[in-house]
């Protein structure tokens, strides 16, 4: 009983991330979560962490970055669409999104 329960859960996370995947281009998306530096020294990359522990690399223009960067520690709203790009090594397997805009809660 116990092999077709975790057969069943495993084809049920497999397919759900097939759609999710194929869903991803252009999906915008809100997410709310604390800023936070992944990485070392200039090549730190800045992520999101959602309260569920989702995390989201945060795909903004530079000078964007940088206004993000400096709310590090904060509570954010940020909205964007999903991205196909992949995370940078230093957040392997973020989740990607194109920065439209944010606030500070």
């Amino acid at each position: 009983m116990k092999a077709k329960i975790l057969f069943l859960a495993a084809a049920l996370a497999v397919c759900s991330s097939l759609v999710f995947g194929m869903a991803r281009n252009d999906k915008k998306i809100q997410v709310t979560g604390v800023l936070e530096f992944y990485g070392n020294g200039p090549f730190a990359r800045l992520g999101l962490k959602a309260q569920d522990g989702t995390l989201y690399y945060l795909d903004a223009k530079e000078g964007d970055q940088k206004k993000l960067g400096d709310l590090h520690g904060n509570v954010v709203r940020v909205d964007g669409t999903l991205s196909d790009k992949g995370a940078p090594l230093e957040m392997s397997g973020a989740i990607v999104i194109e920065v439209k805009e944010w606030k500070k809660l």
